[in-house]
């Protein structure tokens, strides 16, 4: 029996493995497969952080044998029952801006710390841990106040020059047995520093900001709350119309204008990246050029009462030919990204000094920080370790060269929809304190005494650009359609959010790209200025005239929702008018009825062209043709003379009736 069940149990085994060989197969490559993967240790888990900067001081003054304090706040995230603790350690200061790189990107640096000091977090409010991080030069200072068991010390030998420098700091908190690693930066300035960097700080709003519009909100609150601080914010017409016809109640509007409350808060004009300045100038559209900026400023005005300041920020890639267009548009002062310089300042010594372009000597031009605006929306660095990294590298900036003659500048721009207001709140805050850097506004910056200041070049070059396409004798004369038409129908609106929307449309179509492209662009333009033309119409009912002298009623419909001006034409050889065959007709309402009195005729049935125009007559809202029944006498006139005859021919039919009847009774 048991012979028999071990065969039994050997040929059901043997018909299983013959049956899932192919299961046994994937379950064997899955065992080896999990056996030769790299399981995450608490060391290699580094990269999953479990906390997060909230907010660190940058710079600090260190007298030559004395003590340097940082503030630090951490996050902990995920905290269990454990007790966390946080190694700091402190390394050589930087020479070179690779290596400063190298900090901002988690790399870390080679070389070994100068010091290390571990510490455990035992003063957590609300998973937040705020410590002083304490620098000394010759002797320690013993702790004191509030949550003293938590202020970490660092023993720092300076060089014979001093410590004048920025020190990369390495972070690794361990929390639940896992142990995550983090770089910043602090720098400390012992010597006098006769001539702090000048920075100017500008906020972008474009598309970036319409898209993300909480984010947008954010930053500019921020900006708003630094009231005495000196910012720039750089937008055009396509982001205020989008906030002209947003509702009274939206966050973004309600945070722009509020942004704008302050006076040390200016606006500069930026017009869209893809805008062909240099085509429109080619083409004979100068006129477009200067309303592209003027657009920017009427909306503001309209929803601030103020003006853009006198310099514009271009983006994308801007070529010489757009900074002559603007040149004659009488824009002198133009902040171009570093991106569309063939030779980068930030990657040279010699940055900082305003400069001209080739040919253009009457523009002054200056550039963004192009590694300091990258950082400042980069969302893979919280936002106050990425200001403290922002700061940090201000200060590494100034000590390139300490003792230059003239200021230097850096200008940090930062899209609204990809910072943040935490990062905004932090960068301003700690440049208020700063002694190397000092924030300044944007307008003076572009002083003409300081090209060629401190060693840096008078002229700059812009990398040649490629791939832009000329404009097609269709785009021209598409375009000069659509911009008289627009310029005869504007006049005659009321409605400056329908002005603003079709001059709006105007300037969007005028764009760098193909012919093809371009002509995509002017015909949504069209398509919107069509809309409004088919608002309008005149009612085509035939109308009979009693007589010489009678007015003739014509009746335009409107169905444009706000009061529109014309002229009613009125065209047809067999009417002559009392006053003038072109009539004044204000349509406020969707029926709007004029009388025109008529002084004679011709023929008793007519065709009446009526043609309704913009006030100068160049673009024809609607048309109609209305046939004119003309009568030669009155309807009325008509009527007594039935009445008369037949009253006349009872009579007569009732008196010969009578002498009939009286003649044959004798």
């Amino acid at each position: 029996m048991g012979a028999w069940a071990r065969s039994a149990t050997t040929v059901a085994w043997d018909c299983m493995f013959h049956r899932n060989s192919t299961w046994w197969r994937a379950l064997v490559v899955a065992v080896l497969g999990l056996a030769t993967m790299t399981w995450p240790t608490p060391v290699s888990a580094a990269g999953s952080a479990n906390f997060r900067v909230v907010n660190q001081s940058v710079t600090t003054t260190l007298p030559r044998q004395g003590v340097g304090t940082f503030s630090i706040s951490l996050r902990l995230l995920n905290a269990g029952t454990s007790r966390a603790t946080v190694t700091l350690s402190l390394y050589p200061a930087l020479v070179d801006r690779a290596t400063l790189d190298s900090v901002i990107n988690g790399t870390g640096v080679p070389t070994a710390p100068l010091a290390t000091t571990t510490q455990a977090l035992t003063c957590v409010r609300h998973g937040v841990s705020t410590f002083t991080l304490t620098l000394y030069t010759a002797r320690r200072v013993s702790p004191f106040g509030p949550c003293a068991d938590t202020r970490p010390e660092l023993h720092l030998r300076c060089a014979s020059t001093g410590c004048d420098g920025v020190y990369p700091l390495r972070y690794q908190v361990r929390l639940d047995g896992v142990t995550s690693t983090k770089w910043s930066l602090v720098a400390i300035v012992q010597h006098h520093v006769a001539q702090p960097l000048r920075v100017a700080l500008v906020t972008t709003l474009g598309s970036d900001a319409t898209r993300h519009p909480r984010r947008s909100a954010s930053v500019l609150r921020s900006v708003a709350h630094a009231t005495n601080a000196p910012v720039a914010i750089a937008t055009n017409y396509r982001f205020l119309n989008a906030l002209d016809t947003a509702p009274t109640t939206d966050p973004l509007r309600q945070a722009f204008l509020s942004a704008l409350t302050s006076t040390q808060h200016v606006v500069v004009n930026a017009p869209p990246s893809n805008i062909d300045f240099a085509g429109l100038a080619a083409n004979g559209f100068d006129t477009q050029v200067n309303e592209q900026l003027a657009l920017t400023d009427n909306l503001l005005g309209h929803l601030t009462g103020r003006y853009s300041a006198g310099p514009v920020l271009l983006s994308g890639s801007p070529s010489t030919a757009s900074a002559l267009a603007l040149a004659r548009a009488g824009i002198s002062d133009v902040l171009i990204p570093e991106s569309s310089l063939a030779t980068a300042p930030s990657a040279t010594l010699t940055w900082g000094a305003p400069f001209h372009l080739p040919g253009l000597a009457s523009v002054t031009a200056l550039t963004n920080d192009g590694p300091l605006s990258t950082l400042s929306v980069d969302s893979g660095i919280e936002p106050g370790r990425r200001a403290a990294l922002a700061l940090a590298t201000l200060a590494f900036l100034h000590f390139e060269e300490p003792n230059a003659p003239s200021p230097r500048t850096v200008i940090v721009t930062a899209s609204a929809g990809a910072t943040s207001g935490a990062f905004v709140g932090a960068f301003v805050a700690g440049l208020a304190s700063d002694p190397v850097a000092r924030l300044t506004s944007l307008p003076p910056l572009f002083d003409n005494s300081l090209v060629a200041t401190n060693g840096a070049p008078a002229t700059r070059a812009l990398i040649p650009t490629t791939g832009l396409h000329r404009w097609s004798s269709r785009n021209v004369s598409a375009l000069t359609l659509l911009i008289g038409d627009v310029n005869s129908y504007v006049p005659s609106i009321t409605s400056q959010l329908m002005r603003t929307h079709l001059r709006v449309a105007v300037a969007q179509s005028e764009i760098l790209g193909t012919a093809a492209a371009r002509s995509d662009a002017i015909a949504s333009a069209n398509a919107l200025f069509d809309q409004q033309l088919q608002n309008f119409s005149i009612d085509p009912s035939a109308i009979t005239l009693a007589g010489p002298g009678t007015s003739l009623p014509i009746t335009v419909i409107s169905h444009a929702g706000y009061p529109v001006s014309g002229v009613v034409h009125l065209v047809t050889p067999g009417l002559t008018f009392t006053k003038s065959s072109a009539i004044v007709i204000a349509m406020r309402s969707p029926t709007n009825t004029i009388r025109v009195a008529t002084q004679g005729t011709s023929g008793s049935s007519l065709t009446l062209q009526v043609i309704l125009t913009t006030p100068n007559d160049q673009v024809v809202l609607a048309r109609a043709a209305i046939q004119v029944r003309v009568a030669g006498t009155s309807v009325v006139g008509y009527l007594l003379t039935l009445a008369s005859l037949f009253v006349l021919a009872l009579w007569w039919y009732r008196t010969n009736r009578r002498r009939s009847k009286g003649r044959h009774a004798r």
